[in-house]
């Protein structure tokens, strides 16, 4: 029987009907009324026309439907397309029109931005979530409300012919480092990736799942699927309850959230802001933690505030979800620089240098990936997919597929990988090749430097001048730190080439969906 993600909820419904699948906002759905809802749902699609592998866009805020609106569209035969509910009416219809998308499942309160978003997309015909409107005010697609799909709840699903090896989803990026990709991920990726997820991280159906990103990203692959694939329940954070760390602390004791995954920013406001010690965070066994580098001076900060969960380093773009892991020592000094670790057993890693020849351990050179997780390519741009998705001899006279990742690395001597920098990310000024990555590094090591960012941006000389902003840390008995005194102390561990011609300080930066620091928007700010 093919493994397909919609069957991890027909499963754990199968094993404990009545466990929680997913929270919201103190409500819950049970595995077995999740099941129900989405094949419901997967009936209505079915009902008005959806073909396999035809794609369906998803606009929802966080809720309990965003569950039945994943597992429905991947049970109809369908290619699902979450589509981040903060974006504007363009980046909507850009991707709705980038994947062909003639479906759309949303809620009332994104009425306006979709009617909007749909103006320029002819194609849709059919808009689940949306009242009727009468006819004379009808638009060009029909809607269906939420209560049609309750309507069609049931214990079966439509009987769809659907492979291993077909599309599941079409995630899209937050384009913080240039256009917004659309990675196409099968069934038997995903798979592949839950059922290490599950095996790794020990999940058990007395798990409770959490993260801060939101759902169109590959974090929530974590939650919505290995959650499922283990019988564990997911909490779902409203914006509301992210709003302030020490309000995300409270949740989290009262969910008893035993697995948290984010962005080291995330897990850094918590440690400075959210009031841990007024906290019983002890049902926290596992954070995991991606996305960017770890300020180690937070790091160690975090992990004693949080003295009885592991902490593991896990390392993926959206590409490969995750291909690498390094759970941090239970006891003991932290590695510096901390690893990402090694190969995932779904994935095999290669460094290699500008000829795609492996290079010796200890030198430097780019990451490439191969393995059952990888994507089956970019939706809709060949172009791409030749230029990161190359071909290399292997035994036999056969060529492996692999996806070049664009990040440099280095082979530590006791095997782990150490990330060195993004190769998009390397400038160069008056000649000199600098790292954005090792300036904001640098930045980060300044006592009173609590979040930092670097760019670049073209001088009058045909070169580029660098830039940074940071956030500073709040000082009880004096005046926050100025911008010359974090000049003078980058001084004191950079080449002067290295150190910002201009240091802005701002009270937060920009930040993208899954919580990185959004390099364009705060260019962007500062430059305008």
């Amino acid at each position: 029987m093919p493994r397909l993600v919609h069957r991890l909820i027909d499963a754990a419904a199968l094993r404990d009907p009545d466990s929680v699948a997913f929270r919201c906002a103190g409500a819950s759905l049970s595995y077995q009324d999740l099941a129900c809802r989405a094949n419901g749902l997967a009936r209505v699609l079915s009902q008005i026309g959806l073909k396999r592998r035809d794609r369906v866009a998803v606009l929802l805020s966080k809720s309990l439907e965003v569950p039945v609106a994943f597992y429905g569209v991947l049970a109809s035969g369908g290619i699902l397309v979450p589509i981040d509910p903060k974006s504007p009416a363009e980046q909507v219809a850009r991707i709705l029109r980038a994947t062909g998308a003639r479906h759309l499942v949303t809620e009332p309160r994104k009425g306006r931005l979709v009617r909007d978003a749909l103006t320029g997309c002819p194609e849709v015909t059919h808009v689940i979530g949306l009242e009727p409107v009468p006819v004379s005010d009808a638009p060009p697609f029909r809607c269906l409300p939420w209560t049609t799909v309750l309507e069609e709840a049931c214990d079966r699903p439509p009987t769809v012919p659907i492979l291993e090896l077909d599309p599941a989803y079409v995630l899209h990026t937050s384009g913080s480092t240039g256009i917004p990709k659309l990675i196409q991920h099968t069934h038997h990726s995903a798979m592949s990736f839950v059922e290490w997820a599950v095996a790794e991280y020990s999940l058990t159906s007395e798990d409770r799942l959490s993260n801060h990103s939101s759902h169109h990203t590959c974090f929530a692959t974590f939650d919505y699927y290995a959650a499922a694939g283990a019988g564990a329940t997911t909490v779902l954070l409203t914006p509301a309850a992210m709003m302030m760390p020490a309000s995300l602390a409270a949740l989290l004791e009262e969910e008893r959230v035993s697995v948290w995954y984010s962005v080291p920013t995330a897990l850094v406001q918590l440690s400075l802001r959210g009031a841990l010690e007024a906290r019983d965070l002890r049902s926290i066994r596992w954070v995991l933690f991606a996305g960017e580098t770890f300020p180690e001076k937070h790091l160690r900060r975090i992990t004693g505030q949080l003295p009885g969960a592991r902490f593991s380093h896990v390392y993926g773009s959206t590409e490969v979800n995750v291909c690498t892991y390094y759970h941090l020592p239970e006891a003991g000094d932290l590695a510096s620089p901390l690893p990402i670790g090694r190969a995932c057993s779904t994935c095999e890693t290669l460094v290699v240098d500008d000829e795609l020849r492996p290079v010796p351990d200890g030198d430097t050179g780019e990451l490439l990936v191969r393995g059952s997780t990888l994507m089956s390519g970019y939706w809709g741009d060949p172009e791409r997919n030749r230029q990161v998705l190359v071909r290399r001899p292997a035994a036999g006279g056969f060529g492996d597929l692999y996806f070049r990742t664009g990040d440099r690395v280095r082979i530590q001597d006791d095997g782990n990988l150490s990330f060195v920098a993004r190769a998009d990310l390397q400038i160069k000024v008056r000649g000199f090749r600098v790292e954005l990555e090792e300036v904001e590094a640098a930045l980060l090591s300044l006592d009173e430097v609590e979040e930092a960012a670097a760019f670049a941006v073209p001088d009058d000389e045909g070169s580029c001048a660098l830039r940074a902003a940071v956030v500073v840390r709040p000082r009880s008995a004096s005046p926050p730190a100025t911008q010359n005194e974090i000049l003078a102390g980058l001084k004191k561990i950079l080449p002067l080439h290295c150190v910002p011609a201009d240091i802005t300080i701002l009270e937060s930066l920009p930040r993208t969906p899954t919580g990185k620091v959004d390099r364009n928007a705060l260019k962007a700010r500062l430059t305008a």
